[in-house]
């Protein structure tokens, strides 16, 4: 799926008091761009501090504040297993989170930040693929795999109804650019230098941007 899906088709579904923490990195862009905000929910993020990790524990912490409202955490792979051991904390305490977890296997900030503000091409950016449903299940939590965007709304829709804590495990394409708001000409510049220099994937990136490009003109 393309990582704007995600954010569409879950928002579609939260509740109007819900309360939506965002961990660091390509995931926060999804959340702050293409969620839709309703009156009376409350969002949070790390902020300046970009602070990796910080989604799960912030979940957690919301519900127990508030084990009356819809708890929901829109992470990356790379944030969340850095501390992915606190699931068992939200199980051992029935915390009724959703953990949506936005899976490229990649650490997709790093990446774009590596290629658009250096120059250069990504390094060391790619993550071990981790089934984070058998982990779920593994510990007690309940888990759903969406990686059809047909089926996307439907998928979040009837994850977030499920008891307790559950991990939603979206697959998208890592090769989507995840870049700036307002690209500069010297970001343009570094982004393409970063192809140019090697860039492993600079292909697929490549065919990836034609595609959008082409989609959105249509």
């Amino acid at each position: 799926m393309k990582p704007q899906v995600v954010g569409w088709e879950l928002s579609k579904y939260t509740k109007d008091n819900a309360i939506i923490v965002s961990d660091s990195g390509t995931n926060t862009t999804v959340w702050a761009r293409y969620m839709m905000a309703k009156k009376g929910q409350m969002h949070s993020c790390s902020g300046n501090l970009a602070t990796m990790a910080c989604g799960l524990p912030y979940a957690i912490g919301a519900q127990v504040a508030h084990p009356d409202r819809q708890v929901i955490a829109v992470v990356g792979d790379g944030g969340f297993t850095m501390l992915m051991g606190e699931i068992i904390t939200a199980v051992a305490y029935k915390l009724p989170i959703k953990v949506v977890i936005i899976k490229n296997n990649t650490l997709g900030q790093i990446k774009w930040e590596q290629m658009v503000f250096e120059g250069n091409p990504e390094y060391q950016c790619e993550l071990f693929p981790i089934d984070f449903v058998a982990l779920a299940k593994a510990v007690g939590a309940n888990a759903v795999r969406i990686d059809d965007p047909r089926q996307a709304g439907a998928d979040f829709q009837k994850a977030l109804a499920m008891p307790g804590p559950v991990i939603i495990e979206a697959v998208v394409d890592q090769y989507t650019a995840m870049l700036p708001a307002k690209i500069k000409p010297e970001q343009a510049v570094k982004f393409s230098e970063a192809l140019l220099r090697g860039e492993p994937n600079r292909m697929r990136i490549a065919l990836t941007a034609a595609s959008d490009t082409v989609r959105q003109v249509v």
